[in-house]
């Protein structure tokens, strides 16, 4: 089957008109690889999914939480059968459900769920060996602590950046902050090393916080490598030594090319093509997460 998908535990292909989801993107969402029938990172992706249901008010605790989270391993499990191939993508979208009246949330909402079991992205195994290339987004994040590092299902800024390019050979966008400074990819979060250490920029105000980020953030600390969580000018990481980006389906992608921005840029007008090799430190890094991944939970296995 090249795609499996349960609706609250039946398979289907279609949803509730009304659903929050669908109206408000009133919901929280995750997207997981499956490998060899291994749910990589899964205690990850659970606890960022309870968080973002319990900061959106759409389980009252964890306890709730927990509960809904047995209901999505049983349906995970279903559709994993149904897709009968070892190697995958795992989506899974929760949302408020039905009701309530225009914006007002319903008293008792009843979550609904979407899982889905997919093929993998062709075209993209190499580029963790060979690097990508980038642009920098005129797009920029919208500012919002309340909701930063939920993955939430309104991707509007995501969705509004990555229109700005339609060239296969450019892999991911850069994503600035409202105040100007480096947030993240479009896609991913990035990591810059410099003298040795490496930054990856703070989620206090806008972004994602990523599974395959917090894996990496884990594995540089077992590696004895210095890392900090602080602001990123474009400066800073156009002169950098290496820069990486990181996401649960790509793993580690080194950035080799930056691409120069566009005369309407205000902030910053590089005139060629910024270029770099790829460090000795994002080798040692992809290395040690092969590892890591090669150790994690099997389907049947999952709680």
């Amino acid at each position: 089957m090249d795609v499996a998908t349960l609706v609250n535990g039946q398979p289907a292909s279609s949803i509730d008109v009304w659903d929050r989801g669908l109206a408000y993107g009133d919901g929280v969402f995750e997207t997981i690889a499956v490998s060899q029938g291994q749910v990589q990172l899964w205690q990850a992706h659970q606890q960022r999914l309870i968080s973002g249901l319990l900061r959106l008010g759409i389980v009252a605790d964890e306890t709730q939480g927990l509960q809904l989270i047995k209901l999505i391993v049983k349906d995970i499990q279903s559709a994993y059968v149904l897709f009968a191939q070892p190697d995958g993508v795992l989506k899974i979208i929760v949302s408020r459900g039905s009701g309530g009246r225009g914006y007002a949330v319903p008293s008792e909402p009843e979550p609904a769920r979407i899982v889905s079991m997919m093929p993998w992205p062709k075209g993209r195994s190499h580029l963790a060996e060979v690097g990508v290339c980038a642009q920098v987004c005129q797009h920029r994040w919208s500012s919002n602590v309340t909701l930063a590092g939920v993955k939430h299902l309104n991707r509007l800024d995501q969705v509004m950046a990555r229109n700005e390019w339609n060239d296969s050979d450019i892999h991911e966008g850069i994503m600035l902050n409202q105040a100007g400074l480096v947030a993240s990819g479009v896609m991913s979060n990035v990591f810059i090393e410099t003298n040795g250490a490496l930054i990856t920029p703070k989620i206090d105000d806008c972004g994602i916080d990523g599974t395959m980020a917090s894996t990496v953030v884990f594995i540089a600390k077992e590696c004895g490598i210095c890392l900090n969580q602080s602001e990123v000018t474009l400066d800073t990481l156009v002169n950098a030594d290496g820069v990486f980006f990181t996401n649960s389906l790509n793993g580690i992608w080194p950035l080799v090319a930056l691409l120069p921005h566009t005369p309407k840029h205000p902030d910053y007008d590089a005139t060629g093509l910024t270029h770099w090799a790829i460090s000795p430190m994002t080798v040692r890094l992809q290395k040690a997460l092969t590892v890591h991944l090669s150790q994690q939970v099997n389907m049947g296995d999952l709680c």
